[in-house]
């Protein structure tokens, strides 16, 4: 009997390890906490889940805020390389640096996402076969056609807000591209600096003073003070572009760019790839494949604002009485 007993736990102890074996960690390191970041992080956990990786059943997923800290961002970053994680992804530029040298030494796997300019950050030196163990998506977008619904929208409009963080490469990316592109659409970019959403506040109001419309493009430091920035251009009767479609519901007037939600799904399934076997430095970098018009008509009533049919016909969602409608355009 006691020999019975002794094979049966041997067995469930065996089974158990076996079992643990085929869990895969997926450990997440998101720079900081706003509508789009978040929709990234939440479309790769759906995406994994569709990919057959399930939480509680083969995958350990865990999602960690830096608080838009440096330090904190590598400090998480030691922490997912420690406890072995088969994939570590970075959402946002401070993130994924944060990864990168683990990965050049191969201590770990690194997916990034939402970011503008991959190599200009240092994660990558090639979009394909970059040999670094890093691969992911970015959400870069042309902002001239951004700027084209913007003067659509405000026909008089000469001077663009612009709100950044200097230690961000996405953003310094960001701002080359605004100030290469405005004055083809005679806009002159009047700029702000902050370090720290604690500085947006003071920023935004000093933009909101002198400019016809305040664009935050991507800038993570200005997404998580959003609300701040809309409270100030509303009090001067301004609106508050983004390139971010899933801030619109927080008050922005319009957004033109790519949905983060379908960025996540993108970048999970490169995760999936690379769980399943497939060789990560044989994924090359991806790039969204369409753009989206979200109006947030509400905002547009707040402003006295009467937008354009040219407009309202692009749009694939609005905004209306704090709900998203979706447009059928079939």
């Amino acid at each position: 009997m006691k020999k019975l007993l002794a094979v049966v736990l041997s067995a469930a102890l065996a089974s158990s390890v076996s079992l643990a074996a085929d869990v895969k960690k997926v450990y997440v390191n998101q720079i900081v906490e706003h509508p789009a970041l978040d929709m990234t992080a939440k479309g790769i956990r759906d995406g994994l889940k569709d990919r057959g990786f399930v939480e509680g059943e083969n995958l350990d997923f865990v999602v960690e805020s830096a608080q838009a800290n440096v330090a904190l961002a590598a400090q998480i970053s030691t922490k997912f390389v420690a406890q072995n994680a088969d994939v570590t992804v970075g959402i946002g530029t401070p993130s994924a640096q944060s990864l990168v040298k683990a990965a050049l030494e191969g201590k770990t796997k690194m997916v990034f996402s939402s970011i503008t300019d991959p190599m200009s950050a240092s994660l990558v030196k090639s979009l394909e076969d970059s040999n670094t163990n890093v691969t992911g998506m970015s959400n870069y977008v042309d902002v001239s056609p951004q700027l084209e619904m913007f003067k659509k929208v405000l026909p008089g409009m000469t001077k663009i807000g612009f709100i950044y963080n200097p230690g961000d490469a996405n953003s310094i990316t960001q701002l080359k591209d605004l100030e290469k592109a405005a004055p083809n659409f005679g806009l002159e970019v009047v700029t702000q600096s902050v370090n720290r959403t604690a500085d947006v506040p003071q920023a935004a109001t000093r933009l909101a003073n002198q400019t016809d419309a305040i664009f935050i493009y991507g800038d993570n430091t200005a997404l998580a003070a959003l609300e701040s920035i809309v409270t100030a251009a509303t009090k001067e009767k301004k609106p508050v572009f983004v390139a971010d479609t899933d801030a619109v519901e927080f008050g922005p007037l319009a957004a033109l760019g790519p949905n983060q939600y379908q960025l996540g799904i993108d970048t999970a399934d490169m995760i999936a790839r690379i769980l399943n076997g497939e060789d990560i430095n044989a994924i090359p970098v991806g790039f969204p494949d369409k753009m989206e018009l979200v109006i947030n008509m509400d905002t547009a009533n707040k402003l006295g604002l009467t937008l354009p049919n040219e407009v309202i016909e692009e749009a694939a969602v609005f905004i209306k009485d704090g709900k998203a409608e979706v447009v059928n355009k079939d």
